[in-house]
């Protein structure tokens, strides 16, 4: 397996966790909160891609 999917894999587990965790508290119905799981799920999930993305922009600036 690449190393980027594994990468990929465990940013979506981490981002699937916490989406369920931050959606499980509310006390709506259930669409609202499947909705709201999968807004959770990609916000969590760009935000690790953003931070996956910035580390390694600034490994490469500043190991050259």
């Amino acid at each position: 397996m690449s190393i980027v999917i594994a990468g990929l894999l465990v940013v979506a587990v981490i981002s699937g966790i916490g989406g369920w965790l931050l959606s499980s508290k509310q006390s709506q119905e259930t669409p609202v909160k499947i909705m709201m799981f999968v807004g959770y799920f990609w916000l969590l999930a760009f935000a690790q891609l953003l931070l996956v993305a910035l580390s390694y922009f600034g490994w490469q600036h500043f190991t050259a």
